[in-house]
C-alpha cells in the first residue's frame, strides 16, 4: 500500500511538473452570458416617421405607430400613414395613444383636444369623446369589453366608453384630483389605478376606487405576470405589489430593483418568456430574466450605448410572433430570439484566430490567445489553460485527448491539462495536426512540408512532385490521413497506399475543407462541395446551389441533420436530402441558412483546420472571425404562425386603391400594380410571396420577397387577384388573400362596337359581292353581245351566199323546166325537184331568221304566250300564267335564252305529258328572276331525271347548257303523285336590261285561248 502511494505521489509530481512546462498561468474569470436576442433597428433614414409614442398591433398583423406625424402602420418593411377621420380637428395631428382591442377595432388618441377615433372595418370613424383632455395617452379594455381612456398629465382626465356611451370617472369614484399616469385590468376584473401620487384599485362590480396606502412617483406603469402577481415600476424602481385587494398593506416588497436611471415615465411588460421589460424615459430599456427570483445584478440594460437607437424609450410591445419592440424619440427597435448564440468568451487577442475540437468525452475546447477553454456537456466554456505560447493547431489524438500545436511544441492535453509534451526540431509553425489509427501523429508545416511522427523520431514524408505545401490535415472515420495541399490538391494517405486529387479529379476549385465523415470525405470549395463515394467524385456545383460557396465546416447530427458554415452563414440541410442531391445534382435542395438576422454577427473565420465541431450535448459550435458562437438544434426558435396576408393596395392609371376588397377601375384599363404584404414581423426580408391572376397567370408566380406584382395589355373582364406568402421558416399561409377587380371595356372594347364592327365587315362583304356580281353581268353581258354579233353575222353570210346561190339556181332549173313539154316525164320530174327545192330554201330563210331574231323580252308573258300557242296543245289542256313583282325588261339575250327553255319546256308537255293542266309562273325579284312550269301530266321516269337527259335525245341537255350559259340555276323534278315541274332561276344583276317599263303585279293571271 505505501509502495502504491508512492508511485501515485511520483506520478502526481510528474504531472505536475508537465503542467509547469507548459506554462498554465491562472484561470481568468469566466466572460458573462452573452445575450440571447438579436436586435434590429429602424430610424428614420429607413423611413421611421417622426417620434414614436405608442403602439400596438391588430389581429391582421399590421404593427400601429402613435407618432408626432400622424397614425402609421407598419408590415415589417415600408411605413404607411393612415389619415384621420373624416371632420377632425385641424391640425391635432400628433397621436399619443394606440391601442387594439379584443374584437380587432384600433382605437387611436390624439393630442391637441382632438379627442378619441375608431379605425374600423378599414376607415377611420370618430370616436365622440366629449371634453377631450389635451392628449390621451392610453387605453384599455377590462373583461366586460369597455375602453377605458387615460387623459395624460391632466386632471380628473379618467374616462370610459361603455354600451355605445362616455363616461367621465372622477371624484365620485374615489379618483383624486391629479393626473392619472396609468391603468391596468387586471385577469381578475380588478382595474388598478396609477396617478401622480396613489396608487388605487377598482373591485369588478364596484363604482369606486379604492386606496391600497402605496404612495408613488409620477409616470408609474403596471403589469401583471404568468402567476397573476401585480407589477410596478416608477422613478424610484420596479417592484411585485402586495395582494392589497386581498388585505395585504405591506408598504413594499421585499423584490425591488432599484431604476436604472432617473426617470419621469416607465413602461413595463411580461413577455411569453416570463421575463420583464421596461422601457424608461432617460435610460433605456431593461429586461430581468427572472423577476422575483434574483437581485439587481441579473438586469440587463439596453442602451444608445449598446445600440439602442436612444435611451429615450417611449413604449414597448410584444407582437404576435413573441418579438420585443421598443420605440424610442429616434427609432424603432426589434428584439428577438436568436438561434446562434455568442459563447461567452473574451474576445480573440491573437491575430491566428480560435482553435477548436472536442475530446472523447464530447467536451468542447477553444483555443484562443494564449488561453484554452473548455466546455463540457451543458455547460458554458470555463477557462482550463492560461499561458500557452502562440496555438496553431489543435486536433484530436487516436483513443483520447488532444495534441495542441505550440510554439516550438506538440502538447498532448488530457482532461484539459498538459500530460506530454514533444519538441519540433524547430520553432516554424505547425498549420495543421492529427492523429491516424495506427498512432502516428501527422503535421502540416506549410515551409516545412509534410511531418509524421514515427517511433520516438519526426520524418518527413515525400509529396507527390508539384503538389505544393501541405496546410491542413484531417483523419478521416477510417483513420485515414487527409492532407490540404495548398488548396489546390488532396492527399489522401491510407498506411503504405497514397492517392493524389488535384482540382481537376475533384472538381471544385479553391479547396476551403476536407473532412472525413462516416461514410466519405466531403471537399468544400470555391466553386461548390465534392463526396468521393469510393469509386468516383459526387458534386454539388455553386451554379446549382450558390449558398455552396466556401464551405469550411460540416458536421451531422443524431436527428438526421448536416450542419454546415460559410461566409453566408449557418446553413442546415437534411442528411438523407444532402446525399440525393450527391447522386443526382439536378434535384432542389432545401436548406435553411442562418445569418445575422438569427445572431451571427461575424463572418466564418479563414483559418485552417476545424471551423466547427459538435458537443457531446449536441450543441454545435462555430469559429467566427469576432468570437465563438453556437447553435443547439434542439432548442430552436420556431416562428410556427402563418403570416395574415393583406392587399395593400391597387394602383391603376395613376389613382391608388388602398385596402381594396372589390375595385371597378375605369374603362379602357390596361396596366396596373397591387401591392401586397405578408405581416410576419420577426424577419420580414425574408417573407416570401407567390400570387396568381385568374385567366391571366396559368400557375402560380414566384416573386421571393418582392411585395408588388405587375399587370399589363388586360383586357376588359373580371379577374381575380390571389397571393400567398411563408413566414422566415417556411410556415405558408395557403388561405393568403384576394382582390377582385373590375375594368370594364371602352365603346370600342364593348360588345355593340363589335355587333357593329360585324356589320360594318358584312356590308362591306355584302358590297364586294355586288360589284363582284355586277362585273360578272357585264362580263356576261359582253359574251353575249358577241354571240348575237356572231349569230347575225352568220345569218347575213348564209343569206348573202348560200340563200342566194340556192335562189339563183332555182330560177335557172326554173327556166329549163319551162322549156320541157308539160307531157314529158322529166318535165314532172323537174317540178317536183323545184318544189322540194321551194321547201328548203323556204326553211333555210326561216333558219337564218331565227339567227338575226332574238326575242327582247320587253313581254316575257306575250313571249310564252305565243309559244304555248305554237305547240297547238289539245282543246282539254288548260293553260294558265301568272305574274308576279314588278315587271323589269330583261336582256336580250337572256329573254332569248329562257324563250328557247320555254319552248323547249312547253314543247317536253306537249309531246310526252299528256298533261290536262299547265301553269306558268313568272317571277320578277329583286335579286332574280325565275319561270316556273308545272304540269299534272305522267312525269318524268326516275332514270331520265337521273342521266338528266333520254336516249338520242338533247332537249334537257340542252335546257341545262343554256342555263348554264346564263349562270343561272335549272331544276327539274317530278313528284311522287305524277306530273313535272321545271324553274329557271336567273341572277337578277344577269336577267335585267336596267330599264323599267310597268308598275309591279301581283299575282296577275292569264289563260291563252
Amino acid at each position: 500500500m505505501r509502495l502504491a502511494r508512492v508511485i501515485v505521489g511520483f506520478l502526481l509530481i510528474c504531472w505536475l511538473q508537465v503542467s509547469v512546462d507548459a506554462a498554465p498561468g491562472p484561470a481568468p474569470a469566466p466572460a458573462p452570458a452573452p445575450d440571447p436576442f438579436t436586435h434590429s433597428s429602424w430610424t428614420s433614414k429607413d423611413g421611421v416617421p417622426g417620434m414614436i409614442q405608442a403602439m400596438a398591433q391588430t389581429p391582421d398583423g399590421y404593427l400601429w405607430l402613435g407618432t408626432y406625424e400622424g397614425l402609421f402602420r407598419f408590415d415589417g418593411v415600408s411605413f404607411e400613414h393612415v389619415p384621420p377621420a373624416p371632420g377632425h380637428p385641424p391640425g391635432a395631428i400628433p397621436v399619443s395613444g394606440v391601442f387594439a382591442a379584443r374584437n380587432g377595432d384600433l382605437w387611436v388618441g390624439y393630442a391637441g383636444g382632438a379627442g378619441a377615433e375608431v379605425y374600423r372595418a378599414g376607415r377611420m370613424v370618430r370616436a365622440g369623446m366629449p371634453d377631450a383632455p389635451g392628449e390621451v395617452t392610453e387605453f384599455r379594455e377590462d373583461m366586460d369589453g369597455t375602453i377605458w381612456a387615460v387623459g395624460g398629465r391632466a386632471r380628473n382626465a379618467l374616462k370610459r366608453y361603455r354600451r355605445g356611451a362616455w363616461e367621465r370617472i372622477g371624484a365620485a369614484w374615489g379618483v383624486p384630483d391629479e393626473p392619472v399616469s396609468s391603468l391596468l385590468p387586471s385577469r381578475d376584473g380588478t382595474i388598478w389605478l396609477a396617478t401622480k401620487t396613489h396608487l388605487l384599485f377598482l373591485r369588478r362590480g364596484s363604482k369606486r376606487f379604492e386606496e391600497s396606502g402605496l404612495r408613488i412617483a409620477d409616470g408609474a406603469s403596471m403589469a401583471q405576470d404568468a402567476r397573476g402577481d401585480i407589477w410596478i415600476s416608477d422613478p424610484s424602481g420596479t417592484w411585485m405589489l402586495p395582494d392589497y385587494a386581498g388585505g395585504a398593506r405591506v408598504a413594499r416588497s421585499p423584490i425591488f430593483y432599484p431604476a436604472v436611471a432617473p426617470v419621469r415615465r416607465t413602461m413595463i411588460l411580461f413577455d411569453r418568456d416570463g421575463q420583464l421589460w421596461g422601457s424608461t424615459y432617460t435610460g433605456g430599456i431593461f429586461r430581468i430574466p427572472r423577476p422575483g427570483r434574483g437581485g439587481a445584478e441579473t438586469m440587463v440594460r439596453y442602451h444608445a450605448g449598446n445600440g439602442l437607437t436612444s435611451n429615450q424609450a417611449l413604449a414597448m410591445l410584444q407582437d404576435r410572433e413573441g418579438n420585443l419592440w421598443a420605440a424610442t424619440e429616434m427609432g424603432l427597435d426589434q428584439f428577438r430570439k436568436a438561434n446562434v448564440a455568442a459563447a461567452p468568451l473574451p474576445p480573440k487577442t491573437s491575430a491566428f484566430g480560435y482553435l477548436i475540437n472536442t475530446d472523447e468525452s464530447g467536451a468542447v475546447y477553444i483555443a484562443s490567445g494564449d488561453q484554452l477553454y473548455r466546455a463540457r456537456p451543458g455547460e458554458e466554456p470555463r477557462p482550463v489553460l492560461n499561458g500557452l505560447d502562440e496555438p496553431r493547431a489543435l486536433c484530436r489524438g487516436r483513443t483520447s485527448g488532444l495534441w495542441l500545436a505550440v510554439r516550438g511544441k506538440m502538447l498532448r492535453l488530457i482532461g484539459g491539462r498538459v500530460a506530454a509534451t514533444l519538441a519540433l526540431p524547430d520553432q516554424d509553425p505547425v498549420n495543421g495536426c492529427g492523429e491516424d489509427k495506427d498512432g502516428r501523429l501527422w503535421l502540416a508545416r506549410f515551409d516545412r512540408g509534410l511531418w509524421r511522427r514515427d517511433g520516438n523520431g519526426w520524418r518527413i514524408v515525400p509529396l507527390p512532385a508539384a503538389a505544393g505545401r501541405p496546410q491542413d490535415i484531417a483523419i478521416d472515420a477510417n483513420g485515414r490521413t487527409l492532407v490540404v495541399l495548398e488548396r489546390r490538391a488532396v492527399l489522401v494517405i491510407d498506411r503504405a497506399v497514397a492517392r493524389f486529387w488535384n482540382n481537376g479529379a475533384i472538381g471544385v476549385a479553391g479547396l476551403t475543407m476536407v473532412r472525413g465523415m462516416a461514410d466519405a470525405p466531403v471537399i468544400g470549395g470555391g466553386t461548390g462541395l465534392a463526396r468521393w463515394d469510393g469509386q468516383r467524385f459526387q458534386r454539388l456545383p455553386i451554379a446549382r446551389h450558390p449558398w455552396l460557396r466556401g464551405i469550411r465546416g460540416v458536421a451531422r447530427t443524431p436527428a438526421g441533420e448536416t450542419w454546415m458554415i460559410n461566409n453566408k452563414g449557418i446553413i442546415r440541410v437534411r442528411t438523407g436530402d444532402l446525399q440525393r442531391a450527391f447522386a443526382d445534382p439536378d434535384m432542389p435542395l432545401r436548406h435553411d441558412l442562418f445569418d445575422a438576422q438569427d445572431g451571427l454577427a461575424s463572418r466564418t473565420q479563414g483559418g485552417d483546420g476545424l471551423q466547427m465541431v459538435m458537443g457531446g450535448d449536441g450543441r454545435l459550435w462555430f469559429l467566427t472571425r469576432q468570437g465563438v458562437v453556437r447553435v443547439d438544434p434542439t432548442r430552436l426558435t420556431h416562428n410556427r404562425i402563418a403570416p395574415p396576408v393583406t392587399i395593400r393596395a391597387l394602383t391603376a392609371d395613376g389613382r391608388r386603391y388602398p385596402d381594396p376588397a372589390s375595385v371597378a377601375l375605369a374603362a379602357g384599363t390596361r396596366s396596373l400594380a397591387i401591392d401586397y404584404t405578408g405581416l410576419s414581423l420577426s424577419v420580414p426580408s425574408r417573407v416570401r410571396f407567390r400570387y396568381l391572376l385568374e385567366g391571366v397567370d396559368t400557375d402560380w408566380v414566384d416573386p421571393g420577397t418582392r411585395r408588388q406584382a405587375f399587370y399589363t395589355n388586360l383586357a376588359p373582364g373580371t379577374y381575380r387577384f390571389r397571393v400567398i406568402a411563408a413566414n422566415n421558416d417556411g410556415i405558408w399561409n395557403r388561405e393568403g388573400a384576394t382582390l377582385e377587380f373590375t375594368i370594364p371595356p371602352t365603346f370600342v372594347q364593348s360588345r355593340l362596337f363589335a355587333i357593329l364592327c360585324g356589320i360594318g365587315v358584312l356590308a362591306v362583304l355584302s358590297l364586294l359581292y355586288r360589284l363582284r356580281l355586277r362585273a360578272l353581268a357585264r362580263r356576261m353581258r359582253t359574251r353575249m353581245a358577241e354571240r348575237l354579233a356572231e349569230r347575225e353575222r352568220i345569218a347575213r353570210e348564209l343569206h348573202d351566199t348560200l340563200l342566194q346561190g340556192v335562189q339563183a339556181l332555182i330560177l335557172r332549173f326554173q327556166l329549163v323546166a319551162d322549156d320541157v313539154s308539160p307531157e314529158q316525164p322529166t318535165r314532172r320530174a323537174l317540178e317536183e325537184a323545184l318544189d322540194r327545192a321551194d321547201a328548203v330554201l323556204a326553211e333555210g330563210r326561216d333558219r337564218v331568221r331565227d339567227l338575226r331574231m332574238t326575242e327582247s323580252g320587253d313581254d316575257l308573258e306575250s313571249m310564252i304566250l305565243d309559244i304555248v300557242r305554237r305547240q297547238v296543245f289539245p282543246t282539254s289542256t288548260r293553260v294558265h300564267i301568272v305574274t308576279h313583282g314588278e315587271v323589269r325588261p330583261l336582256n336580250s339575250l337572256v329573254g332569248d335564252e329562257v324563250a328557247r327553255i320555254a319552248n323547249e319546256a312547253l314543247f317536253n308537255i306537249w309531246r310526252h305529258a299528256l298533261a290536262s293542266r299547265i301553269e306558268i309562273e313568272i317571277a320578277f325579284r329583286r335579286s332574280s328572276f325565275a319561270v316556273r312550269f308545272r304540269d299534272d301530266g305522267i312525269g318524268i321516269p326516275p332514270d331520265i331525271l337521273r342521266a338528266g337527259k333520254r336516249e338520242g335525245h338533247f332537249g334537257l341537255t340542252g335546257m341545262h347548257e343554256r342555263a348554264r350559259k346564263l349562270d343561272a340555276e335549272l331544276y327539274i323534278q317530278s313528284g311522287q303523285a305524277g306530273g313535272t315541274e321545271v324553274a329557271l332561276v336567273v341572277p337578277g344583276t344577269i336577267a335585267y336590261s336596267g330599264r323599267r317599263r310597268r308598275s309591279a303585279r301581283s299575282g296577275a293571271e292569264k289563260t291563252p285561248a
